[in-house]
C-alpha cells in the first residue's frame, strides 16, 4: 500500500492518486515484476480541514502470473 497527501487550500485528490500509482508502479518494476491494483481510498481536499489524499494498495505479480489475466476488479472508494 502506498499513500500520498498534498497540502495546499484546493485541490483534488485525482493528482495525488496518480502519484499514488506511478511509485507503486515503480516500485512493482524494480523488482521484474507487475503492478495489479486492489483497492485506491481517495478524499478531495477540503479547505482548512483536511488535505488531498490518496491510497493505492497493490499486489507485484510476476509477467507470467494467471492472475493479470483475469478481469480487473478494483474496489474503489472516494470520501
Amino acid at each position: 500500500m502506498i499513500a500520498r497527501t498534498q497540502k495546499g487550500f484546493r485541490g483534488s485528490s485525482s493528482p495525488v492518486k496518480a502519484a499514488a500509482l506511478k511509485e507503486a508502479n515503480k516500485y512493482c518494476e524494480s523488482r521484474g515484476k507487475v503492478m495489479k491494483v486492489v483497492k485506491t481510498v481517495q478524499k478531495d481536499m477540503k479547505p482548512f480541514k483536511s488535505d488531498a489524499y490518496a491510497e493505492v494498495y497493490f499486489k507485484c505479480l510476476d509477467p507470467d502470473d494467471p492472475e493479470l489475466k483475469l478481469p480487473a476488479v478494483i474496489e474503489e472508494i472516494r470520501e
